[in-house]
């Protein structure tokens, strides 16, 4: 064998002693979770809030944004689906305008979710924080 391959270089040994433990993986299957929701009647969004309160820490790591964006996804989503759900009850009866209004709720709730969770996942994928992770609408 060539002594080539057992050589040591000397560019690693300048390189950080410290290595980021937290890559955001967990940030990335909670937003898988999130998105599964649509098909599991918040189950999995259930399990991803519970991760995400799990692996929110209190330092200013980019992970972060994302857990705090993922537990008020969930609430927010929880929230908006209780308003749809009373209005479904008061005017859902009505023929034409009622089903218009109710469905449209339905259409911009669910937009709502699936954009806010793309976003979060493509911004977790290329290990950039949500810069408000604070708001009701994108972050």
């Amino acid at each position: 064998m060539s002594d080539h391959m057992h050589a040591h270089d000397a560019s690693f040994d300048n390189s950080p002693s410290f290595v980021d433990e937290r890559g955001g993986n967990t940030a990335l299957v909670c937003y898988g979770l999130m998105i599964a929701t649509l098909f599991t009647a918040f189950a999995t969004g259930l399990i991803a809030l519970i991760v995400a309160y799990i692996a929110r820490e209190d330092d200013n790591h980019w992970t972060n944004s994302h857990y705090t964006f993922l537990i008020r996804t969930f609430w927010i989503s929880i929230l908006y689906a209780i308003i749809v759900g009373f209005f479904s009850f008061v005017i859902g009866w009505i023929p034409l305008i009622g089903w218009a209004v109710v469905s449209l709720m339905v259409l911009f709730t669910t937009a709502w979710f699936v954009g806010r969770n793309v976003i979060g996942l493509l911004r977790a994928l290329a290990g950039r924080p949500i810069d408000n992770p604070r708001s009701w609408l994108f972050g």
